[in-house]
């Protein structure tokens, strides 16, 4: 979409997804935030590093929303894209209390275990001499067995679940053009979210006789599942699932990658655990995984004094805004003795992430069992990048100091 711009509007020309900006996103979002709270980007779309900004947005879907431009990919149906509040609170309130403090408590020890189980054959190669990938074997498969087991999802079919996560993951990536449809990861993501769909729909027809505890049961047999459709179902089950790994995963590998290269934040975390949900929000917030957050303006809007079209692209690019200097003192620093303050980093306002709970604790134990189990180790060669949308260092290798 164009746009008619005045001499007072910034005009930048970003690519988003090139190889440069992947690798290294934090000059540019640097230049975009201080450009103004309201960027006009060449490339088609208005774009914002402001914390402030961006925090606006979250909390006036009314003004740019998450229709349509979220409905492409999760679906319409999805309780992620949809911005009236009964109907989304609705859906969302389905699965509350499974991911309260509370309930979510429990799981604690079997994270540790699955972290220790995956870790202890990475070791003994290590020790062996290897260089490992502990972003591919280790912090990938955590969050995709922790949201499996909450589903009830049955072990052998957990590697399949990683699979069809990551083909919608890589489809998701963006930087594929105007033709991005025709593209083979479009193509390949579509395929992986028909296969989720058809498994899903197995498991959704069995627990309608079979009910349990399990998050499937929870949507199937709650008040307001009876009112879905199986399309429906399938369609929040899947974001859940999805959405419920592939974020955790790249928080996972952020961590890992952040402590091979700081060794005595490592020694410092080890000698005091009780640091550990401070240090590893800052790094979240220092590295964030959700580096886009798309949205679509609602009828003609002024924004920041900027008049935008119906139907303009917006893109809240939240790792700018996690390192602004209006709320955050110093924020190119990894500091984890920082003064608190919430960052975008699970979203804000009525979109802000239901599993954050969970992604936490699952973080504060992985890191615990790291911490227990893993020598000193270091960065071993270059590493890779899944993306800008959703941003972790995928190949990480890792050997032994």
């Amino acid at each position: 979409m164009s746009a008619t711009l005045t001499k007072d509007v910034p005009v930048m020309h970003v690519d988003l997804y090139s190889e440069e900006m992947i690798a290294d996103p934090w000059p540019t979002l640097r230049r975009i935030r201080e450009a103004g709270p309201v960027v006009w980007n060449a490339c088609g779309h208005w774009m914002s590093a402001q914390d402030r900004v961006c925090r606006y947005i979250f909390n006036h879907p009314e003004v740019l929303g998450a229709e349509p431009a979220i409905t492409g990919f999760f679906g319409r149906e999805a309780f992620i894209a949809i911005d009236d509040k009964a109907q989304h609170n609705a859906l969302r309130n389905i699965w509350a209390i499974a991911f309260r403090r509370d309930t979510l408590q429990p799981l604690s020890s079997l994270i540790r275990q699955i972290t220790s189980d995956l870790l202890d054959p990475l070791i003994e190669r290590m020790r062996a001499g290897e260089t490992v990938d502990i972003a591919a074997d280790v912090c990938r498969l955590i969050p995709a067995f922790v949201i499996s087991h909450m589903m009830g999802v049955a072990d052998e079919m957990q590697p399949s679940v990683v699979e069809w996560s990551d083909a919608m993951a890589k489809a998701n990536s963006g930087g594929f053009g105007d033709n991005y449809a025709a593209t083979p990861e479009w193509q390949a993501g579509e395929r992986a979210k028909a296969e989720l769909a058809e498994f899903l729909s197995e498991q959704i027809r069995h627990r309608r006789d079979h009910p349990g505890e399990d998050l499937i049961s929870q949507i199937v047999h709650a008040e307001v599942g009876r009112t879905l459709s199986e399309d429906e179902i399938i369609i929040n089950t899947r974001q859940l699932l999805f959405a419920g790994n592939e974020t955790t995963a790249n928080w996972l590998a952020h961590i890992c990658h952040i402590l091979g290269q700081r060794p005595e934040l490592r020694a410092e975390l080890d000698g005091n655990r009780d640091l550990l949900p401070a240090a590893l929000e800052e790094m979240l917030r220092w590295e964030p995984v959700v580096q886009v957050m798309p949205r679509n303006a609602v009828g003609r809007i002024t924004l920041e004094g900027v008049e935008m079209e119906d139907g303009a692209s917006f893109t809240m690019l939240l790792g700018g805004a996690n390192r602004d200097p209006e709320r955050y003192v110093d924020p190119e620093a990894l500091d984890i003795h920082r003064e608190p303050r919430a960052s975008l980093a699970f979203g804000y306002g009525l979109h802000s992430c239901l599993g954050v709970t969970l992604a936490r604790l699952e973080a504060v134990a992985t890191t615990a069992c790291l911490l227990d189990k893993m020598p000193a180790y270091q960065i071993a060669g270059p590493i890779g990048w899944t993306g800008f949308n959703l941003r972790g260092p995928s190949p990480l290798p890792i050997a032994l100091a």
